[in-house]
């Protein structure tokens, strides 16, 4: 049995997912501090002129070095609404998006008070799409590398560190007037490729 030891991301990329997908159990680091410029509070998305990167807001600022488990999202800015009309005007024309917009929506209207618990929301939801049962578990301490069993993946997908050897193409929106962009938000393989999601994310490879 391996259990992944990872940080709760905002949606996930997929990279994220492939790791996620790939264990017996899953166990979410409440502990750690916060790190900034990662996908915790960050996901890229494809817009017809590029890369769109999301960010959540947070309370006191983003160089804030609680807890994983004391970060407050901050609503001083209506970021989910603009959020909500990135997805729409970057998917919609998207096969599956009309298919799960309904689950995903109200993770733009309703207000989460802890990072943590919105991150955790949505990696159930996307199990739940994904027909994935992955059993998780939050850590009630934070563990250094050499003090726990666990496959440490904290920090092993960053935004500024590609760990991705292989990535299968799948047809994206803006295929007509851009080239293939890999290891997007998992919304972009969701709203895509819908149920051969699971299979593209299976068959990405790291580097060795």
């Amino acid at each position: 049995m391996q259990t992944i030891l990872i940080e709760p991301q905002y949606v996930g990329s997929c990279s994220y997912w492939k790791i996620l997908l790939s264990a017996d159990t899953v166990c979410f680091d409440m502990h750690e501090h916060y790190v900034k410029r990662s996908y915790r509070n960050r996901a890229h998305i494809l817009s017809a002129n590029g890369l769109l990167r999301l960010s959540i807001p947070l309370e006191s600022g983003k160089n804030q070095h609680a807890a994983m488990k004391d970060v407050r999202i901050s609503y001083k800015e209506d970021w989910q609404s603009l959020h909500w009309q990135s997805l729409i005007s970057c998917y919609s024309r998207s096969p599956f998006f009309e298919y799960y917009e309904d689950r995903f929506q109200s993770f733009y209207t309703t207000k989460f008070e802890f990072l943590s618990e919105y991150n955790v929301a949505l990696f159930k939801t996307i199990l739940s799409i994904l027909k994935k049962d992955i059993p998780f578990q939050f850590s009630e301490r934070y563990f250094k590398q050499d003090e726990t069993s666990m496959l440490d993946r904290r920090n092993f997908i960053l935004p500024r560190n590609n760990q991705v050897e292989f990535f299968p193409e799948y047809t994206q929106v803006f295929n007509d007037r851009m080239p293939f962009i890999s290891d997007l938000s998992v919304f972009d393989v969701l709203f895509n490729a819908g149920n051969k999601s699971q299979e593209i994310l299976n068959s990405m490879r790291f580097k060795s």
